[in-house]
């Protein structure tokens, strides 16, 4: 592919932040669910408020920027590995932290977090993790996800060669693709709701997710980061549409009654279904392009910090439940607010799972999996 792309691995860096963040913001009031909540989601705060609109712009575009990543990166290591290697390479380093988190690392957080003052772990592993009553994938099944597409991508290597020659993107064109990726969306959650899935995987927001990993593999082939500052209008453009886009979703809420407990956006024939199905893609797609925009024009140099972060960054992804969860239990009864226990859980919290990260990266062959 020729220079290394360093912007992109400080870019995961950035996006696995995010990812602690999202999930903070959800123990301290945001709508969602995790593993443990330390206030009363049923109450509408304006911490709650204001977190929630954090974690929907999060949702909007972060999981779809990895997503778009995986898929850039997938076809070069098929290229270099071939199909075989490729997919062992992919059952190793997916399906190993997969399997540990399942079975070890997820039942212990929310044996911890939920049932430690209940049961014992032996009973929790008997009654819920054993029988298949309560399977932990939590953040994991983005891995899960992945080693599907995998799977997919290698058959259809293999069935087709799988040759795409698309042209860049336009302003245009990304209009029309977020019109339809918004009525996909709209249509499915009509019989797979937000917050509702098989095995973690939230279908609902799935159409997104494959345009944007089939979107990084036509990248990849068809070259199209090589030039991307030179596409400064379509970016400034659509960061545009993404800052007005952002405000209209609370407005549509309000509007139609959210202040009041009327809140129905997770699927179903009704006005904020359709309008969050519609907003997301509009949001994610100036984000995205933005965030792909100034890292490339700011930070694509190396740097042993930034490496080393970035060479940490799946470790935290795999670890930082327990970590966000340990500090939410911490701080569980001290009488600060709750904006305050997100930013001190959050970024404390950050730091640490970036830290112990790049300590398990040191493990001799740890490097191999994670």
């Amino acid at each position: 592919m020729g220079k290394r792309l360093y912007y992109l691995d400080y870019l995961r860096v950035l996006l696995t932040v995010l990812v602690i963040l999202h999930h903070t913001a959800i123990a301290y009031g945001a709508g969602g669910s995790w593993i443990y909540v330390d206030v009363d989601q049923s109450e509408l705060t304006f911490t709650g408020i204001l977190l929630t609109l954090f974690t929907a712009i999060n949702q909007s575009f972060f999981m779809g920027l990895f997503f778009f990543l995986s898929g850039y990166f997938t076809p070069g290591s098929y290229d270099r590995k071939g199909a075989r290697v490729f997919l062992m390479d992919r059952l190793i380093r997916l399906g190993i932290p997969l399997l540990f988190y399942v079975f070890i690392l997820g039942p212990i957080i929310s044996y911890v977090a939920q049932s430690r003052d209940s049961m014992t772990l032996l009973n929790y592993y008997k009654t819920e993790v054993l029988t298949f009553h309560t399977i932990h994938i939590g953040p994991l099944w983005f891995v899960e996800a992945l080693l599907l597409f995998a799977v997919i991508y290698v058959l259809i290597r293999l069935l087709t060669g799988w040759k795409l020659d698309v042209k860049a993107p336009t302003i245009r064109n990304l209009i029309v693709t977020a019109i339809l990726l918004g009525i996909s969306a709209f249509l499915l959650r009509l019989v797979s709701p937000v917050g509702e899935g098989v095995l973690g995987l939230q279908f609902g927001y799935f159409p997104s997710y494959i345009f944007l990993f089939i979107s990084g593999v036509v990248a990849y082939r068809q070259k199209w980061l090589d030039t991307f500052l030179e596409k400064k209008e379509l970016v400034k453009t659509w960061w545009w549409i993404s800052l007005t886009a952002i405000p209209i979703l609370p407005l549509g809420f309000i509007l139609t009654g959210a202040l009041e407990g009327n809140l129905s956006f997770e699927g179903g024939v009704n006005f904020q279904s359709f309008l969050y199905a519609m907003w997301e893609p509009f949001v994610a797609f100036g984000m995205i392009l933005w965030l792909l925009y100034q890292f490339e024009k700011s930070v694509n140099q190396p740097h042993p910090f930034g490496g080393a972060l970035a060479d940490a960054a799946y470790t935290v992804f795999i670890i930082h439940p327990a970590i966000v969860v340990g500090l939410t239990l911490l701080l569980h009864g001290v009488l600060i607010p709750p904006l305050l226990k997100f930013m001190l859980v959050g970024f404390i919290g950050a730091a640490i799972c970036f830290f112990c990260g790049y300590l398990i990266t040191k493990i001799p062959f740890a490097k191999r999996v994670v």
